[in-house]
């Protein structure tokens, strides 16, 4: 599969310099750095949440968990997990499970944790279980800078 089309047709509209960085298969964010050999705080998950005002990503480093309660405080909304099928209609082009932590590309709103921001790189997932994104710092803010974030993830 490689890189989803929505995100590679994204970054290369916004100007965003990109690498793509192959590892063997991985089911989570967390399992593809390390089967990449990059430390998991590096490498970003989407947490998808939803409520009656529609769905929102959330960001967070591979090794952490979104912290909704925080996420609702923070929004002043009442977000919840959204579900599989769900998930496979907003991200139709990428594998079940691997979806890129770049929201604006899939027309969403995103929430980041500022744990992301203290990293010199980052890597998301490309849309399947076999490739990672390699995003500088700079591109990797220049893309985030008009989201919400905040400290998100425990």
């Amino acid at each position: 599969m490689s890189i989803s089309n929505t995100l590679q047709s994204f970054l290369n509209n916004k100007h965003i310099n990109y690498q793509l960085v192959k590892h063997p298969y991985s089911e989570t964010s967390f399992d593809s750095a390390v089967s990449a050999n990059v430390p998991a705080k590096r490498v970003t998950k989407a947490v998808i949440l939803k409520d009656d005002d529609g769905y929102l990503m959330a960001v967070v480093p591979a090794d952490k968990d979104a912290n909704i309660e925080s996420i609702n405080k923070k929004l002043g909304r009442m977000l919840m997990l959204a579900d599989e099928k769900e998930l496979d209609i907003l991200f139709s082009d990428c594998a079940h499970g691997a979806i890129p932590a770049i929201g604006e590309a899939f027309n969403l709103k995103v929430i980041w944790d500022d744990m992301i921001a203290k990293e010199p790189d980052c890597y998301i997932e490309a849309g399947d279980h076999v490739d990672l994104v390699y995003l500088s710092h700079q591109d990797f803010m220049t893309l985030m800078q008009n989201q919400a974030h905040g400290a998100i993830c425990h």
